[in-house]
């Protein structure tokens, strides 16, 4: 009788605990009302008003206003004293649809031009049924367009336009699970595990997360390293019988050696049988991975190679990155030689030139006229930023005595690929996304791992301050606010300070199919300039020119030279000859060119002028020129 009321008395006091107050519906209603009111703003965005600087131009203040009072929700839920995680997690989703839904919910057409040529590779499987790798290199890793294709057929689609608009949506959601998993092996303190989740989400720009391959396999990235952190961690007492023979000349190296290779606290042991599922898991993974994209398998290598070595995850894993290694190298010089034997050079020939990887990276992008140039460059300090607090993370969890080897070698060992392969300058973005959750983490770590300065003797220099860093701290949920909107507020830039450029109208697109629809096969397509959602379908029987990737063309097209565009056209083309305007051509000209704005306008009426083209097509967003000496004029 005793025990039962005990029971009954240790439920009461659960239920009571857990029962919710004022503080927690404050917390449920004021996100919810703040994102309802968010969505009534999305009217009031007049996206043709748009200018360089991207979708906050047109952002109303509401909107602003919005996203800045869901920062400070979510630091109101996080210092709750008892911080519920349904809470929490209600803010993330309404952050993860206010921040990368809002272009499908104000835009017409899906954004990226590159979605189209991705739109047309899945065509080109569901209206053939096979995959061509001499037609193009993404035929070389096929994977990700046969899965959408077969999910586009299967939906009863047409194709992935209908859907890709809720794509980065999607990614980012199914982020969430596998980033909560990684951090809670970092540490047992949830309000910290949170706060690197919303950091991550708010800094997360680099837009890689549309329809594509590398924004899935980030994904299958994190859900690999979530699996093995959690559950393939060399257990606490293997690492304490290892012995180590230490030699007074190198006292450093030793000391560094027992920081890499320190026994992991937090470890979730598991059933034989359910690690073996586990790592079937994990090598199907990367066998689709490998089918599927060129550069993934290589951060999944120089990550979990480092991991292996000094006893992160078990070294009775040695075998998964060389079985990774067999199946990368292996696709690459089999099924992927059509695409070696013409781009070898594009592969290897950069291989170590760091002086290359930095132009093509940093130096070249920051160009263009003056509200572009801030763009970029709020993308490049955006970065240092962010590693800059990471630092200061990583050193205030270093005093405190936590030895984070794991997390430092996650965020470091991305970067040699930057140095490696420029990747047509967007590797220093990859290696800024792979290293991002453990930076975010150690961001995050400056808020709740604030170090005893006291407690070394080395540190009594620096004992002064301890009294303002303690005043600072003690507004830690202001101090959090205030990192978090700036954080958002530089987001609205980074993330969106192209979309001028990114977005499509459905002029546009009706546009180019248009002229898929009326150009014979074998007819060339001359784009004016880079960036119209072309390719959208039977890619494969045109012929396609981008002037901007040729020195000769696009200066031609600078200085108005239409002859020499009408003799390029007659030498190079099969059939008939079509040259088109859209409006991102002349929205990317202006920001990116280098070129006098209004230069591409210019050069369009001296197409008109010169009598050398017929005008078969004109939208307000798009004109289709006919060269008139291919049908004999």
């Amino acid at each position: 009788m005793q025990s039962m009321s005990k029971q009954l008395s240790i439920s009461q006091t659960r239920d009571i605990s857990y029962a919710p107050n004022v503080m927690d519906i404050i917390c449920l209603l004021l996100p919810a009302g703040t994102f309802l009111f968010w969505w009534s703003t999305l009217g009031s965005v007049n996206i043709a008003a748009m200018n360089d600087l991207g979708l906050v131009s047109v952002m109303p203040r509401s909107m602003i206003i919005c996203l800045m009072v869901m920062m400070v929700s979510f630091c109101l839920t996080l210092q709750q004293p008892r911080p519920r995680t349904s809470l929490l997690l209600l803010h993330v989703v309404l952050l993860i649809i206010m921040l990368y839904g809002v272009t499908g919910l104000v835009e017409q057409a899906p954004r990226f031009n590159i979605v189209y040529r991705h739109n047309g590779y899945t065509e080109y499987i569901m209206r053939t049924g096979k995959v061509d790798p001499y037609l193009d290199a993404y035929f070389n890793w096929p994977g990700f367009f046969i899965l959408t294709a077969f999910i586009t057929r299967a939906s009863g689609l047409h194709d992935i336009l209908s859907y890709a608009d809720l794509a980065p949506v999607f990614y980012n959601l199914l982020y969430l699970g596998p980033l909560y998993v990684i951090f809670n092996t970092f540490t047992t303190n949830k309000r910290l595990v949170w706060l690197a989740i919303w950091i991550f989400f708010i800094t997360n720009w680099i837009g890689q997360d549309y329809i594509s391959p590398q924004g899935l396999f980030f994904f299958v990235y994190l859900l690999i390293m979530a699996i093995l952190l959690k559950w393939f961690k060399t257990p606490a007492e293997v690492v304490a019988r290892r012995p180590l023979k230490q030699r007074r000349h190198f006292r450093w190296y030793f000391a560094l050696y027992r920081w890499l290779t320190a026994p992991d606290p937090i470890s979730t042991p598991l059933p034989a049988l359910q690690r073996a599922a586990l790592l079937l898991s994990v090598i199907i993974m990367l066998a689709f991975m490998t089918y599927s994209h060129q550069l993934t398998p290589f951060f999944v290598l120089i990550v979990i190679i480092p991991l292996i070595i000094f006893g992160r995850i078990t070294r009775k894993l040695w075998w998964l990155p060389c079985l990774l290694l067999v199946m990368a190298f292996g696709w690459l010089f089999t099924m992927a030689q059509p695409y070696l034997m013409g781009h070898s050079s594009n592969i290897f020939g950069s291989l170590g030139n760091i002086l290359t990887s930095f132009n093509a990276n940093v130096s070249s992008r920051v160009s263009g006229d003056p509200q572009h140039t801030f763009v970029t460059r709020l993308r490049l300090l955006m970065p240092l930023g962010l590693w800059g607090l990471a630092f200061v993370g990583a050193i205030f969890r270093l005093l405190k005595g936590h030895r984070d080897a794991t997390i430092v070698i996650m965020a470091l060992t991305p970067f040699p690929l930057f140095i490696a392969q420029p990747y047509g300058g967007e590797m220093l973005l990859r290696c800024y996304l792979f290293s991002q959750p453990p930076m975010v983490f150690l961001c995050a770590s400056i808020f709740y791992e604030v170090p005893s300065l006291a407690a070394s003797k080395r540190l009594r220099w620096i004992e002064s301050i301890k009294g303002p860093i303690a005043r600072i701290y003690g507004i830690q949920g202001t101090a959090i606010s205030c990192l978090l909107i700036i954080f958002m507020a530089t987001f609205l830039y980074t993330r969106y300070g192209n979309e001028l450029m990114d977005y499509k109208t459905y002029d546009e697109v009706r546009g180019v199919i248009h002229l898929y629809d009326i150009a014979p096969p074998k007819s060339m397509f001359f784009e004016a300039w880079h960036g119209s959602p072309w390719q959208i379908q039977d890619f494969e029987k045109f012929s396609l020119i981008d002037p901007s990737v040729d020195t000769a063309l696009s200066d031609a097209i600078g200085r108005l030279d239409v002859n020499y565009i009408v003799h390029y056209m007659w030498q190079h083309r099969n059939s008939n000859a079509y040259l088109f305007f859209t409006r991102t051509q002349f929205a990317t000209f202006d920001g990116t060119s280098g070129f006098p704005a209004g230069g591409l306008q210019k050069f369009e009426v001296a197409v008109q002028a010169s009598g050398k083209f017929n005008l078969i097509y004109r939208t307000q967003d798009v004109q289709i020129f006919q060269l008139i000496s291919a049908v004999g004029g």
